[in-house]
């Protein structure tokens, strides 16, 4: 008589289910990413004519934008979820950069421009978040470009070239963090994507009015 075979469990893959939420969000916002890209200010910028009052033009445009979208955010912002993406605010950066250039702005710096409508909740906020830690991809490539253009003149960039280095690592970082916590469902992935189309939706508004500023 054969001895009985031992019950099989049943397999539990709630940790192993992969979900590409960073791959969705890329799909989802190519086409608004690629309009902002097509702005003139943006083309001015990344254009092989792009001179430092151009870059000025940027630092003052972008402080409009960037201001008030930080601190809607990080208003409330997790800070375990904070620490799991790995973000930080980069508004001193951008602050730094206009200092050095010698321009001006108005204080409190938040209140330059009206902050965009966001839905109420975590995972609109990551999905924002999604949008301006993206941006420093972007940023690195675009200082590269403006150093190699105006030279020594151009300064530190430290709001383009934010991670410097480790922007690869840091946006690695990010995209893990991000595929983490939506599988453990603390995100809701149509809320990510929702956050980051209305962020996406509120920079285009905004920068596109700002070529001749």
């Amino acid at each position: 008589m054969s001895s009985p075979k031992p019950c099989s469990r049943p397999r539990i893959e709630i940790d192993l289910v992969e979900i590409d939420l960073a791959g969705a969000l890329r799909r989802a916002t190519a086409g608004v990413h690629a309009e902002i890209e097509r702005l003139p200010l943006m083309s001015r910028l990344t254009s092989e004519t792009a001179t430092l009052d151009d870059y000025q033009c940027y630092l003052r445009a972008i402080l409009t934008i960037h201001a008030p979208l930080e601190q809607v955010l990080y208003d409330g912002l997790d800070e375990t979820v904070r620490d799991r993406l790995g973000v930080r605010p980069k508004l001193p950066a951008l602050l730094a950069d206009m200092e050095e250039q010698g321009l001006t702005f108005d204080r409190p710096v938040p209140a330059v421009a009206p902050a965009p409508l966001l839905p109420d909740d975590l995972s609109a906020r990551v999905g924002g978040l999604y949008v301006l830690e993206g941006a420093t991809l972007g940023g690195r490539t675009i200082a590269r470009h403006l150093r190699r253009l105006i030279g020594e003149p151009l300064g530190s960039t430290h709001f383009l070239d934010f991670h410097g280095r480790q922007t690869s690592a840091a946006w690695k970082g990010f995209t893990s963090g991000l595929n983490a916590l939506a599988a453990q469902q603390a995100l809701i992935p149509d809320r990510v994507i929702a956050g980051a189309l209305a962020v996406f939706a509120y920079v285009h508004t905004r920068l596109e009015p700002a070529a001749g500023t």
